[in-house]
């Protein structure tokens, strides 16, 4: 069977709340998010070692510790895809809030800071369709089977960041993951005289864990970073429900399974001089021991990610030319993403960039575009060119007001 999309047009109203546009994220756990918000995503960085005043890694704890104001931010992502299958070319797209994250300034001599965080773990949004054709005896039988799916893991967390010694910060978070993931299955018969079926799957899911990270300029003007998520264990309570309009009742079974979600850890190095940083970072999750939401035809693997960027910070405080106060990055990035699909190894490339605009003095509007292609375009595969377009915006105040301290204290 060979996937083909599905327009938008074609799907049914019973399940707009699926948009489509990353059709992959149909298996496993859907698309990892790294790091969330403009700044990061305009240097295509995944939040493991670039140091910013304002700032919020939702990877590395640590780097909470270079922050200097209370700082809150939140934003929204919009994705445009054009998608090539068999079928021909379509257009999708989705958008998704970013949640909402702060950090506190509690100590800038010491750098303890304090962060929390409502924030998108992974992402779903996928919206395919499968033809069949059988066989019965005399007859032959035509039609399409349709997947609608949304939803992802959503991570609540909080968590300190010091600096033990000089030039060295160490953070933890701790994280609580909930989500949903829900689904939807058509079987449609081209026969008008043949009925539908329809397959709803909906799972809700929980669990605990935590970050450590580790943020270390002892070999200034080189930085290093370190990030860690152990694995986790997930408890999900799934919902199957059978509709049948045609007799106006409805089958519903339900059950419940553990999983786990698999360890990851990323390794960055960046060179700072003055306000401009670059770059280099690793990231890697071992989701090859995924077993959650897979595919005779797809075999799981570890997800790898390499990114580099240059990123030229603002000036947040003191008086400065407008033109002082923006800041602006650039990046590329390669995933190698953890699933072969048909035996076929699916990667996505990319390009970005970004901007950092002053609204007030320590408030900022930061906006970035992602343009890269996944997928192969292949008998049976899909081609996805892409570009993801973040805005956030980031306010800060002044709470915690840096002082010299008494000897002996």
């Amino acid at each position: 069977m060979r996937l083909r999309v599905c327009l938008l047009g074609m799907l049914s109203a019973a399940a707009a709340w699926a948009q489509g546009g990353s059709n992959y994220s149909l298996f496993g756990i859907g698309d990892v998010r790294p790091a969330v918000g403009a700044l990061y995503d305009g240097c295509a960085s995944a939040g493991v070692v670039l140091v910013s005043e304002h700032g919020i890694s939702t990877l590395n704890p640590a780097l909470w510790s270079h922050v200097r104001s209370t700082r809150l931010q939140g934003g929204y992502r919009f994705n445009q895809q054009q998608i090539w299958g068999d079928a021909g070319r379509t257009a999708q797209n989705n958008g998704k809030v970013e949640g909402i994250l702060g950090v506190f300034a509690i100590d800038t001599l010491r750098g303890w800071s304090a962060g929390f965080g409502l924030f998108p773990y992974s992402s779903v949004n996928a919206a395919v369709a499968v033809p069949v054709r059988a066989v019965l005896g005399s007859d032959t039988i035509t039609g399409s089977y349709r997947v609608l799916a949304s939803g992802g893991i959503t991570v609540a967390s909080v968590g300190v960041a010091t600096t033990p010694i000089p030039r060295l910060a160490i953070g933890a978070a701790f994280r609580y993951y909930f989500g949903l993931f829900q689904s939807e299955l058509q079987l449609i018969p081209d026969d008008s005289w043949s009925v539908p079926a329809l397959q709803e799957q909906r799972d809700w899911l929980s669990g605990v864990g935590f970050a450590l990270g580790l943020s270390s300029w002892l070999l200034e003007p080189l930085h290093i970073g370190v990030a860690v998520m152990p694995s986790v264990r997930l408890q999900t309570q799934r919902r199957f429900t059978h509709p049948f309009p045609h007799t106006g009742g409805d089958t519903t079974l339900e059950a419940s399974q553990q999983w786990e979600l698999p360890a990851a850890y990323a390794f960055g190095i960046g060179y700072r001089r003055n306000r401009w940083q670059f770059l280099g970072e690793y990231f890697r999750q071992e989701l090859q021991w995924l077993s959650y939401r897979s595919d005779p035809r797809v075999q799981f693997r570890a997800l790898q990610r390499w990114s580099f960027g240059v990123v030229r910070q603002p000036h947040l405080r003191g008086a400065h030319a407008w033109s002082e106060r923006v800041g602006f990055a650039i990046g590329a990035g390669y995933q190698e993403l953890y699933y072969r699909v048909s035996g076929v190894p699916i990667a996505e490339y990319f390009l970005s960039a970004g901007l950092s605009l002053p609204l007030e003095q320590l408030t900022l509007l930061e906006v970035a575009c992602q343009s890269g292609i996944r997928g192969e375009r292949r008998p049976g595969l899909l081609r996805e060119w892409f570009t993801r377009f973040s805005f956030s915006v980031s306010l800060g105040e002044q709470w915690f007001q840096p002082g010299r301290r008494r000897s002996g204290q």
